[in-house]
């Protein structure tokens, strides 16, 4: 993405070599002739043109994000080849030398790309996003990034805004590849340099070619197979992390050193390749999808697609064939901004979303991206060349260093800066100093009654809250569960349920409860827990990522089955039996589907219905009671986002009653029906406590930390009316008192 389209040396047969080299000290000097490769600035095209249409939104262009794929495989491919010439011609590689010109390429435009973002963050974005763009600004000043993003897309952040940062993690992976491959190539060089020395090896050409070969190796092959591994056990980071992406790298890498043998491939073969490699690009970018499990093996398409374009146009091919269309001006200016492009037109787009309210339609998508041409030309022209070819900076590697760390130091404070500033501007409200009731605890002094006529005022939604809220807005999706930190809620990788440290109350209590289900039983843990602390139950709780109790396969987000899910709840299920509770209560989001979802994914959540209903009944034939906790309401904003972007206008933040119930309590009653011990548990006026709409905050009190998961400070002040309504259940006070 970020290096000089040039051709590495080995390209050129062995028979140029000898016509067009001069020997001297038996090493090969490389002509001066030009070794540009238009074909690639049209490769570059594309991958930047896959990327840009797949963020606009077009739905035809899914699987864009191939198209960095297509980028790791061009810098690889460079890189290598840069590093090649040297070693040949100087039997060495001068590190100094290298990383200056990388910092002299990538940092300058980088920095102010990452400079705007925070601008436009501290005046457009709300506050809630400040202090993780802050921390993304800093680690993609630092090319860490990606491993920041991957630590990151766990099931609590799954209803995050997209950071306008997160682009970003194709520059850390790359550059990452850039520290750690000169460093292998330099290693492998000075062992074979021993060996030259005893006589082993005396030409240091064939002894660069050959450190090459065996890095690429190292670096491919255990890279490939990680990446594999890891993209089946845990998609979602392992499309971040740089050692499931290396061997793209080295796939290009490995272009470049075998390069004179790939040149001597017929011309025939070479425009068939390259054709070929174009349709597998095409193919990827329209038959990939977000549900594509990625990278594993599907990232070997458009990898091996671009590796064949480039291996097409060696030997005089770049501008024949299917370099024919890639040479074409327009997308040869197209690959020389690609890298500003790159950089630009991300932060603009989750900028305009925002501004948009939240939702990016195709149209405005393209509009937005066609809009980043300019400041990435401008970028291009001014930024990027310059610094790039500024005699003051080329003179002198120190220079050229301290340059690039002085423009990473610059965004590091700014960033910084970015980073604590929410905090002083949102202070907690005092709930120490007060005596006045919070959260569900000030809607009413008789928590057996939950007529939403007898209720305060604390919980009708209002623009403003005098005296203000607790958790504040930016804190809100932080205030969640202990069992998440406990890891007794699993994430989706994991499916063994975890009993140590996940026993509540009294281990050796008479009444024997276990709480189980999704994250929406999760929610339920606090106010749970405080009961079985007042009355001495012995509590367990066990739940998982978008996992409900259903007794058959489960669909994941994407339609696909949710194999650990079915595992943990099948494991979940011989752990009860074994246990045999007093009670089981379960709690799920009920419009979960079952798996394969079809013909329709409303019959598949009947059946996802039918299937939890299943495994009540045989729960209920081993003598263990039952009670389901009704739907939760599902808002329809981010609620601690909405909270920090509407701080006068609070009632923009709350939903319409019937919008945020829909029709989970119709599965509820499904599930329970025909049962002889179990009974569902209503607590949707005390989460939902206006006749007309939920408000983001009840009695100083936020109340989600999301859009469907409670603040466990809300839930906390929930423990008094849940025991109320579990003694008007017969089933649970029998069991429980």
């Amino acid at each position: 993405m970020t290096t000089d389209t040039a051709t590495p040396p080995l390209e050129r047969t062995r028979a140029e070599l000898r016509r067009g080299h001069e020997v001297h000290s038996g090493v090969d000097r490389p002509r001066k002739t030009s070794s540009f490769r238009p074909d690639i600035q049209g490769l570059r095209a594309v991958a930047v043109g896959t990327v840009l249409l797949f963020h606009a939104n077009l739905s035809l262009f899914r699987g864009g994000f191939v198209g960095v794929d297509i980028f790791f495989v061009i810098s690889g491919f460079l890189i290598t080849g840069i590093l090649l010439r040297e070693a040949q011609s100087t039997g060495r590689i001068r590190l100094g030398d290298f990383y200056a010109k990388r910092a002299r390429r990538i940092l300058p435009a980088a920095t102010v790309v990452l400079l705007v973002t925070l601008a436009l963050t501290v005046l457009i974005l709300p506050q809630i996003r400040w202090e993780s763009i802050g921390i993304e600004a800093i680690a993609s000043a630092l090319y860490v990034v990606n491993w920041v993003f991957a630590a990151g897309t766990d099931y609590l952040n799954a209803e995050v805004a997209a950071s306008p940062l997160q682009h970003f993690w194709t520059l850390a992976v790359e550059e990452q590849f850039y520290i750690v491959w000169p460093l292998v190539l330099v290693v492998l060089l000075a062992l074979l340099r021993r060996k030259a020395r005893s006589g082993t090896l005396s030409d240091r050409g064939a002894g660069a070619v050959r450190a090459a070969r065996v890095g690429v190796l190292m670096i491919l092959v255990p890279s490939l197979l990680y990446s594999i591994s890891y993209t089946a056990i845990d998609p979602a980071p392992a499309y971040f992390v740089t050692t499931t992406r290396l061997w793209e790298l080295a796939i290009g890498a490995a272009l470049a050193v075998f390069a004179a043998q790939v040149a001597r491939i017929p011309h025939w073969l070479g425009h068939t390749l390259g054709w070929a490699g174009l349709a597998a690009i095409v193919a990827a970018t329209l038959l990939f999808s977000h549900s594509t499990p990625f990278p594993g093996y599907a990232a070997l398409v458009p990898t091996l697609g671009a590796a064949a374009i480039i291996a097409a146009g060696m030997n005089g091919r770049a501008e024949v064939g299917v370099g024919r269309l890639l040479t074409l001006k327009p997308m040869r200016w197209i690959g020389d901004i690609s890298y500003s492009l790159y950089l630009w037109h991300w932060p603009l787009l989750v900028v305009g979303t925002f501004l948009l309210g939240g939702e990016l339609r195709a149209r405005y998508g393209l509009l937005i991206v066609a809009f980043a041409v300019l400041p990435a030309w401008l970028s291009y022209r001014f930024i990027e060349k310059p610094f790039q070819n500024w005699p003051w900076l080329k003179r002198s590697v120190r220079r050229s260093l301290l340059g690039g760390v002085s423009l990473m130091a610059v965004t590091v404070v700014c960033a910084s800066l970015v980073y604590v500033t929410p905090g002083k501007l949102n202070p907690e409200y005092d709930t120490a100093g007060t005596t006045q009731k919070l959260g569900a605890e000030a809607l009413t002094d008789d928590f057996a009654n939950d007529d939403l006529a007898t209720f305060t005022d604390a919980g009708k939604p209002v623009d403003k809250v005098e005296g203000g809220f607790t958790p504040s807005a930016i804190n809100a999706r932080k205030d969640n569960t202990v069992v998440y930190a406990l890891d007794c809620h699993l994430g989706s990788p994991e499916a063994t349920p975890k009993i140590d440290g996940c026993i509540f109350g009294d281990p050796e209590g008479d009444v024997s409860v276990v709480l189980i289900g999704d994250s929406h039983a999760a929610n339920w843990a606090p106010p749970y827990i405080a009961l079985a602390e007042k009355y001495g139950w012995r509590l367990r709780i066990t739940t998982k990522a978008s996992c409900g109790f259903s007794g058959s396969s489960q669909a994941d987000a994407n339609g696909g089955e949710y194999t650990t899910c079915n595992e943990w709840s099948a494991t979940s299920f011989d752990q009860i039996l074994e246990e045999s509770p007093d009670l089981l209560i379960t709690a799920n989001r009920f419009t979960r589907a079952a798996w394969p979802v079809e013909p329709t994914r409303e019959k598949a959540r009947l059946a996802y219905a039918d299937d939890l209903h299943d495994n009540l009944q045989r729960m209920n034939d081993a003598g263990i009671a039952t009670l389901v906790m009704n739907a939760t309401p599902r808002m329809t904003t981010d609620v601690p986002e909405c909270m920090s972007a509407n701080p006068g206008h609070l009632t923009a933040c709350a939903t319409p009653r019937e919008d945020a119930f829909g029709p989970g309590s119709g599965y509820v009653k499904r599930t329970v029906k025909g049962l002889s011990d179990a009974d569902v548990i209503d607590m949707s006026n005390w989460v939902c406590p206006d006749a007309d709409a939920c408000a983001a905050v009840v009695g100083h009190v936020v109340v989600w930390r999301d859009s469907a998961h409670f603040t466990e400070t809300y839930a906390r002040t929930l423990a008094e009316p849940l025991e109320a309504k579990l003694r008007q259940s017969d089933l649970a006070r029998s069991v429980l008192w």
